[in-house]
C-alpha cells in the first residue's frame, strides 16, 4: 500500500470519477450497490416456487451477458453468499468442484441469506424465490437438459409473467439497499481518509478485478490480514479507515476502468494501467487508439480517432498549443494516469501520474518524436507503435508478452507520461535482446534512438543514414552492414550470415572481430564483382573508405552507448542499401 497522502490522492479522484459517472445513466457505471458481474443463465420460476425454464443469456460465441446485479460479496475460501444472483454452488447446491460439504455449506448459506432478508417481505417476487429454495433439490439439477452449461455458471431469476429479473425489482432493491447500511460492529466510526467525513469504516473493501495475474475472483488494493502489517490494535481496514461508501466508490471505478470495453485501459508488461479525466473529455477514450492501437483488432471507426490524435501529435511537435492543434480539446483538464500491479490476493500501485492534457500530450509528442526513425516496412511498422508492442517487439524473449521482465512495463509507461528518463535496464534489454537472437528491426532500432536522445541528450539527426557521422560506434555498425551485404552479394542466402555469428562480439569487441572480417571481405568482393558490374568493387572499395578512413584502430571495447550507435549505423545502412533504387542511383545511395 503507498503512503496516506499518495493513496487518498489516487482513491479520491476514483471517487470524484465514479460520482461522474454514476450520475449518467448511460455510462455504464453500476449504480451504487450494484456491480457489473457476467451471468450466463436465468432461471425462470412459477410463483409457488417450481422451475418453469432455464434461460440462456450467453451469446453466439458462449459468452456470458453482462448484467449490473447486487453487488458481490467478498470471498476467498470463506463460505459467503450473493445476492439474488450466485453460482450454482450457491444458487442450486450443484457444482464441479468435487467437495460435497462445502456445497452443502455455500447452499446453506444462498437459502439463509435470502430467508433472513426476503422473509418479511410480502412481494411476489420475494415469496416466489423463498418458495423456490424450498422446493427446489440439487438431485433435480440431473433432469435439467442445461446441466453440462448451467454448471458453475453464474445465475439470475426471473418470475415467469414478468418482463423484470429479480434483482430489479422494487421491493427487493429496497431491500437490498436497506441491508448495506448495517449496524455499528467490530469497527468503529472514523474519519474517512479519502472524503475526510466521519462514518462507518469498511472492515473489508469490495475486490478489484480485471488485472492479469491476480486471482480471478478479484484482488484487494487496501487490505490488513496480519499482526505485522496492523498498529494501537486496530483490526483489519480500521488501520486505514474508508468508509463504506466511498470502498464502494473507488473500487467500482476501477473495476469499470479495467473492463476492456470502456477502452481506458492498457496492459504493459505486468502493470495494468488506467486513465481518465477530471472531467468528459474525447481524450478520455482518443487515448486508447494510441496506448492500444493493435492494427488486427482495431475496429474501424477507430481509425479516425487514430488520425486525429496523430494529427495532434505532430502539430505539437511543431510547436503549436494544444487548443490550436485541436479546439475542442480541453488542454486544462486534468489527466490521470494509474498504474497497478499483481501481488496474489494484492494489488501494489506502480506510479500515480496526473497532469494537465496538454502537459500529457506535449510529453508523447515527445516521446514518439524521440523514437521517430526511417522505417524499412511503412506498410506494416506504425510509424506511432504502441508501448506494449515496442516492448514486445525490443526487450521480450520469443517476443512475448509474460516475457517482459517485470516492473519495467511500469518504468517505461512512467517515463513517457512524465517526460522524463528512460530506464537504464530497458536499454541494456534491449541490447541484450539484440546480441541473443541477432536481429536489429526498427522497434529495436527506434528504441535505441529513443534512449540516446532522450537519456543521453544526443542532439545529431539520427533518423536516417547520416554520413557525416564520426562516432565509432555509429561508423563500425555502417561497416558491419556494408560487409554483410558483400557476403549476401557473393553467397546469396546462407545458413549462418555474418549478422548472426559476429554482430554481439563486433558491437562489443571490434578490435577482435573487425580485421578478420575485412580479410573476407575481400574475398567476398572479389567473387560478387564477377556476375556484377564493372563499378562493384570500385563503389564498394570508395564507400568502406569513406567509413575507416578517419578510423586509426579499431577499439578494443565499445562502451553501452556506443553499442547502441553500432546498432543505429547498422540500421541505417541496411536501409539504405535495400531503399527502393532509382535507374540512375548506384548502389547503396
Amino acid at each position: 500500500m503507498e503512503g496516506g497522502n499518495l493513496m487518498s490522492s489516487y482513491l479520491s479522484e476514483l471517487c470524484r470519477f465514479y460520482d461522474r459517472l454514476s450520475a449518467d445513466p448511460e455510462s455504464g457505471m453500476p449504480p451504487e450497490g450494484m456491480s457489473a458481474e457476467q451471468i450466463s443463465f436465468a432461471l425462470v420460476i412459477s410463483e409457488d416456487g417450481k422451475l418453469v425454464s432455464v434461460q440462456d443469456l450467453r451469446d453466439g460465441k458462449g459468452r456470458a451477458a453482462r448484467f449490473f446485479v447486487p453487488a458481490a460479496v467478498k470471498r476467498s475460501v470463506n463460505v459467503a453468499s450473493n445476492f439474488l444472483w450466485d453460482n450454482t454452488g450457491y444458487a442450486l447446491g450443484v457444482d464441479g468442484k468435487g467437495k460435497p460439504k462445502r456445497t452443502l455449506q455455500t447452499a446453506e448459506s444462498f437459502k439463509m441469506l435470502h430467508r433472513q432478508l426476503l422473509a418479511s417481505c410480502d412481494d411476489v417476487h420475494a415469496k416466489a424465490l423463498l418458495a423456490f429454495l424450498e422446493v427446489w433439490r440439487p438431485e433435480m439439477f440431473e433432469e435439467l437438459d442445461e446441466k453440462e452449461a448451467l454448471l458453475d455458471s453464474n445465475i439470475i431469476f426471473k418470475l415467469r409473467g414478468h418482463e423484470k429479473w429479480l434483482h430489479e425489482a422494487e421491493a427487493l432493491q429496497k431491500i437490498w439497499h436497506s441491508s448495506l447500511k448495517p449496524e455499528r460492529g467490530g469497527i468503529d466510526t472514523s474519519v474517512c481518509l479519502i472524503t475526510g467525513e466521519r462514518g462507518l469504516v469498511a472492515p473489508t473493501h469490495p475486490s478489484v478485478k480485471g488485472v492479469p495475474g491476480a486471482q480471478s475472483s478479484g484482488a484487494a488494493l487496501i487490505s490488513f490480514n496480519c499482526p505485522a502489517f496492523t498498529s494501537y490494535g486496530k483490526e483489519q481496514n480500521a488501520n486505514a479507515p474508508v468508509t463504506e461508501n466511498a470502498a464502494r466508490a473507488y473500487t467500482s471505478a476501477l473495476n469499470y476502468l479495467l473492463r476492456r470495453e470502456h477502452r481506458q485501459t492498457v496492459r504493459i508488461g505486468d502493470t495494468s494501467i488506467v486513465y481518465w479525466t477530471d472531467k468528459a473529455d474525447p481524450a478520455e477514450t482518443m487515448l486508447a487508439s494510441l496506448f492500444d492501437l493493435d492494427p488486427a483488432s482495431t475496429p474501424p471507426q477507430d481509425q479516425a480517432q487514430l488520425d486525429r490524435l496523430k494529427g495532434i501529435l505532430k502539430n505539437l511537435r511543431k510547436g503549436c498549443p494544444l487548443n490550436e492543434a485541436d479546439k475542442e480539446l480541453n488542454s486544462g483538464a486534468r489527466f490521470f494516469i494509474l498504474g497497478l500491479a499483481p501481488n496474489a490476493a494484492r494489488l501494489s500501485v506502480r506510479f500515480w501520474l496526473t497532469d494537465t492534457l496538454e502537459a500529457l500530450l506535449k510529453h508523447l509528442s515527445r516521446w514518439y518524436e524521440d523514437l521517430s526513425i526511417e522505417r524499412q516496412y511503412p506498410g506494416s511498422e506504425p510509424e506511432f507503435p504502441p508501448l506494449w508492442l515496442l516492448l514486445l517487439r525490443t526487450v521480450a524473449a520469443q517476443e512475448k508478452s509474460e516475457n517482459i521482465p517485470p516492473a519495467l512495463g511500469g518504468q517505461m509507461a512512467r517515463a513517457v507520461f512524465s517526460g522524463s528518463n528512460l530506464p537504464e535496464n530497458a536499454y541494456a534489454a534491449a541490447l541484450q535482446r539484440i546480441h541473443a537472437d541477432k536481429k536489429v528491426n526498427y522497434f529495436r532500432a527506434s528504441f535505441i534512438k529513443a534512449y540516446l536522445c532522450r537519456n543521453k541528450h544526443e542532439e545529431k539527426d539520427m533518423t536516417t543514414l547520416n554520413r557525416d557521422e564520426d562516432n565509432i560506434g555509429y561508423r563500425l555498425g555502417r561497416l558491419f552492414a556494408l560487409l554483410e551485404k558483400a557476403q549476401k552479394d557473393a553467397l546469396g542466402p546462407v545458413n549462418a550470415p555474418l549478422r548472426e555469428r559476429y554482430i554481439g562480439a563486433a558491437s562489443a569487441t571490434p578490435r577482435l572481430v573487425f580485421p578478420m572480417l575485412l580479410r573476407l571481405n575481400q574475398h567476398h568482393i572479389t567473387k560478387a564483382k564477377k556476375g556484377g558490374s564493372e563499378g562493384y568493387e570500385v563503389w564498394f572499395h570508395k564507400i568502406i573508405g569513406e567509413i575507416v578512413g578517419s578510423i586509426s584502430a579499431f577499439p578494443a571495447v565499445l562502451s553501452l552507448e556506443d553499442q547502441g550507435r553500432f546498432m543505429l549505423g547498422y540500421y541505417h545502412q541496411v536501409t539504405a542499401l535495400y531503399a527502393k533504387k532509382t535507374d540512375t542511383a548506384q548502389p547503396g545511395e
